[in-house]
């Protein structure tokens, strides 16, 4: 399980019926002391129960409820993972796995079903690993095993449709290759008591706002704080013959950060023109954002995308899920042009600013 934690740990809380008790138990190998916590996996990773372990048997014991069935990471003292499991209702049983030197969840279906998936799709990732390493013979090999990976994760939401399994895939894994109408169409598949957790309701709401933000659409408005504290709102730049390039970065983002000189390029040719940017940060760290800024001298508008409680209603509207992300916006307040990276900035503005 610890070879897929770090793609875990991103997901959202699951949810769906309210108030679930659950009733863990497991042992622990004796270099594991101390105590094991019970760690939410979604992106405030609060703490949700501890359990003392037994120093003869390493055993321990953690009972509770939560709101909502989610998944979880099993920790040590020192946050390291043992294990990732889903919370719901049942007795979940931790145990060595020995085969694998790892740590296994089950007792319930969706965390029985969860270590053969893995189990399944590790396998795939091996032997591509393995083919890469030694050199695929044909294009032809490489793509074969593409598909059977592919495959294999069809085939497991397909099996899973009715548990808390197979919405996690799907939204995990296959929901990245699928456009947006294809994404609704799957999600309306599975059973009402599945489309209504959280992680199935959010990524519904992402597919449609991916639509409202295709080329053609109308801009979505934003009102967010510059680096002097004031209100900006995105309609006020729009119009009277601007183009506004809407630009969802931050400063701990490398690839943000390659862009930044293309960028400066663009607007130190074409803001006499008519260009606008309207940087919207992601960043948790105010100052750090604001001395990031005044030091690499972006001098165009920058507003803090990020509210109190460390969410982006800016780049949820925008059905933004990776950055940079930027919309080009013309001055009759359509979306014009999706995603302007590198040199292709400067290219279409002087497409543009030519006419």
């Amino acid at each position: 399980m610890k070879r897929i934690m770090i793609a875990l740990l991103s997901i959202a809380a699951l949810c769906g019926c309210r108030g679930v008790s659950y009733n863990i138990k497991g042992t622990l190998s004796q270099d594991i002391g101390g105590e094991v916590y019970l760690i939410s996996a979604d992106s405030d990773r609060a703490t949700l129960a501890s359990a003392k372990i037994n120093p003869d048997d390493g055993s321990f014991s953690i009972k509770g409820k939560v709101d909502e069935p989610m998944l979880a990471i099993l920790t040590d003292d020192n946050e390291n993972p043992i294990t990732a499991l889903f919370i719901e209702s049942g007795k979940i049983t931790v145990a060595y796995d020995e085969e694998h030197n790892d740590y296994n969840p089950s007792g319930t279906v969706s965390n029985d079903n969860f270590v053969a998936a893995n189990e399944r799709l590790n396998e795939l990732q091996r032997r591509f690993y393995e083919k890469s390493q030694a050199g695929f013979e044909q294009e032809e090999d490489q793509q074969k095993l593409i598909d059977e990976y592919n495959a294999a994760v069809k085939d497991i939401i397909d099996r899973n449709q009715d548990n808390l399994l197979g919405a996690y895939f799907f939204a995990r894994i296959e929901s990245s290759s699928l456009e947006p109408a294809e994404i609704r169409e799957r999600i309306a598949k599975f059973p009402k008591k599945l489309r209504e957790t959280k992680m199935l309701r959010e990524l519904d709401e992402y597919a449609i706002n991916c639509a409202k933000t295709d080329i053609g659409q109308p801009y979505i408005e934003i009102a967010a704080k510059d680096d002097d504290d004031a209100t900006v709102t995105l309609s006020s730049l729009v119009g009277d013959g601007k183009w506004v390039l809407v630009d969802f970065w931050a400063t701990w983002c490398g690839p943000c950060r390659g862009e930044i000189p293309y960028l400066k390029a663009a607007y130190g040719k074409y803001a006499d023109k008519g260009l606008v940017i309207y940087g919207v940060s992601l960043d948790n760290d105010i100052e750090g954002w604001k001395d990031f800024i005044e030091e690499n001298e972006m001098t165009w508008i920058n507003v803090l995308g990020i509210d109190e409680d460390k969410e982006s209603p800016a780049a949820d509207a925008y059905a933004v899920r990776s950055i940079p992300t930027n919309f080009l916006i013309s001055p009759d307040g359509k979306i014009a042009y999706k995603n302007l990276r590198g040199e292709n900035i400067e290219n279409t503005l002087s497409e543009i600013f030519a006419e």
